[in-house]
């Protein structure tokens, strides 16, 4: 394949489509490590809400910000459908738990939409854009803001944690 072609299907689909509480959420595939089924989590004292605790991902401590606490949603149980993403941020590792993970589809400028601030939280969620996917809309999220919480855990506050492979 040539490199122009695989440059183009590269752009072609560069956002995931996933699902909190009904509503249709994207991030940028290139922010995503990993889509896994919830790990164990370790709960710590923590001052943020949308944090469940701690994980061990491949030898690695990550926070676990669930956005439906995030977005001010009741909690649910994990069912099948639930997924972690594995995020890449400029903070670091962080996994993101959502409701179900849907389909990759293109960012194209065409489908672009601008999102006003309805309220003060609007910073906290994140929604960096909107964009029409079939007759809705899909509300792109910023990887790095809705991750944040995930790093107000002091490192002196992270136990120790047992291997996911133990």
């Amino acid at each position: 394949m040539s490199k122009s072609r695989i440059q183009g299907l590269a752009i072609a689909r560069d956002l995931i489509r996933v699902e909190v509480d009904s509503v249709m959420y994207a991030l940028e595939i290139a922010r995503i490590r990993e889509i896994v089924n919830p790990l164990p989590l370790i709960d710590l004292p923590r001052e943020h809400a949308a944090i469940l605790g701690v994980s061990d991902y491949r030898e690695e401590v990550v926070a676990v910000v669930d956005l439906r606490r995030l977005f001010g949603l009741p909690s649910q149980e994990p069912t099948r459908r639930t997924k972690w993403l594995i995020l890449e941020t400029r903070y670091g590792l962080v996994g993101v738990v959502v409701d179900a993970v849907h389909d990759v589809f293109s960012s194209g400028d065409d489908r672009q939409r601008e999102v006003p601030i309805m309220d003060e939280r609007h910073l906290e969620r994140g929604i960096k854009s909107a964009h029409r996917y079939d007759e809705s809309l899909v509300f792109l999220l910023d990887a790095d803001r809705v991750a944040q919480p995930g790093f107000d855990v002091l490192p002196g506050q992270m136990p120790s944690i047992p291997s996911e492979t133990t």
